[in-house]
């Protein structure tokens, strides 16, 4: 640790930031000096630099835990600094603190919109220094630790979720594989020997291109501009594609005799194909949590300048709405209780698809049982 021109700091006891690291940026070579003893009387090693460019260098090559900075410097200035500290992704939760003495609301304001963790106008004591370096640190760690449940629990959503995904369709194959090596099947056995290797296959299918569509969706948030890559760069289409994608899926299911839909002719601000995956999707849901029986209604109507769907079930059994509300990826709903198809993705990717050209979903739970999924979709009227 720097130990040179010590200051008569007084005797602490405080052990909670003993062997942190931190890096220390000031053009004034005296308060530097002063900022690097404190640090040094807690037990902080410290990294000097006078600017900006010094001080992206030491980052570079120099572990710390967290940025102490002013803010007035030359070459290159504390919010400079730290925008070019915030670019890069290995150094998006690093505690980055301010040192400024401009008054205390602009360089609050400043620093927030520039990603700063902390900010201390001068002059300011030992211990409110340490004070704000153990708050940053903490809430970096509390970040940091329900950043590591999330992931935890998408594992276990996949750990669940995909050999059965997996295993179900494979199987299937395989089964007909069995069958046909025995040979002499009738003609009606090769036709239900077909029938299960296209199902298996399209679930299959569906699978890997939600799979594909899910990541292309999460690398979109990241860099908008790539958006006309998934679907094109005319976001036109219209509610006359909606009943044919209805009725496939209910006949998927087997069900086309539940289904009842009232879709008004409408011209909406999404493309097509971004539009069928987002009925199939809530289609496919509808049905997936109800009965043989209970009817499906998919009902449409113009609200202001959106295009209002509404998905309404009648099944869902034990699923409310506010569950649905709290949904992460990969999450199935009374997977325990219930047989589903799918990787729990439907929801998901049909909310970022709206998400993505202005749109929105809801949920409201259906009377006497069932769940009712409200789309809103903007209305494109003709130039």
């Amino acid at each position: 640790m720097n130990s040179n021109n010590q200051q008569n700091f007084p005797p602490t006891n405080d052990t909670s930031l003993l062997g942190k690291r931190a890096l220390v940026v000031d053009d004034d070579p005296q308060f530097l000096k002063f900022l690097v003893n404190l640090l040094d009387h807690n037990g902080i090693f410290s990294i000097a630099a006078s600017n900006g460019h010094e001080a992206l260098t030491a980052l570079s090559s120099n572990p710390v835990d967290f940025i102490l900075s002013d803010v007035q410097m030359p070459e290159m200035d504390g919010y400079e600094f730290l925008s070019a500290v915030r670019s890069n992704p290995r150094y998006q939760l690093l505690p980055f603190i301010l040192l400024t003495g401009k008054p205390a609301y602009t360089g609050l304001q400043l620093g927030i919109r520039r990603g700063a963790d902390g900010y201390l106008p001068k002059p300011f004591d030992e211990q409110t220094l340490l004070d704000t370096v153990r708050g940053c640190l903490a809430r970096v760690q509390t970040i940091a630790a329900q950043a590591n449940s999330k992931l935890n629990e998408l594992r276990a959503n996949l750990l669940t979720m995909l050999p059965h995904e997996l295993h179900t369709p494979l199987n299937g194959i395989f089964g007909v594989a069995d069958l046909l090596e025995m040979g002499d099947a009738t003609p009606e056995e090769l036709a239900d020997c077909a029938q299960i290797l296209r199902s298996s296959g399209e679930r299959m299918l569906r699978l890997s291109t939600n799979f594909l569509l899910c990541a292309e969706l999460q690398l979109q948030e990241n860099h908008p501009e790539k958006t006309t890559l998934l679907f094109g760069s005319q976001p036109n289409s219209d509610t006359s594609s909606i009943p044919p994608i209805l009725e496939k899926r209910a006949t998927s299911w087997s069900r086309l005799s539940d289904l009842t839909h009232n879709i008004p002719y409408a011209q909406l601000a999404i493309p097509t194909p971004a539009l069928i995956k987002i009925v199939d999707e809530l289609t496919d849901n509808a049905f997936k949590f109800s009965a043989p029986g209970q009817k499906v209604e998919v009902i449409g109507s113009l609200q202001n300048n959106y295009f209002h769907l509404q998905f309404i079930d009648h099944g869902h059994t034990g699923t409310r709405a506010q569950t649905l509300s709290t949904r992460g990826i990969f999450v199935q709903f009374n997977r325990n209780k219930l047989e589903q198809q799918g990787a729990g993705l439907g929801i998901y990717l049909a909310e970022k698809l709206l998400n993505l050209y202005n749109g929105a979903i809801s949920f409201s739970d259906t009377p006497n049982g069932g769940i009712t999924a409200n789309v809103l979709i903007p209305l494109s009227y003709p130039s």
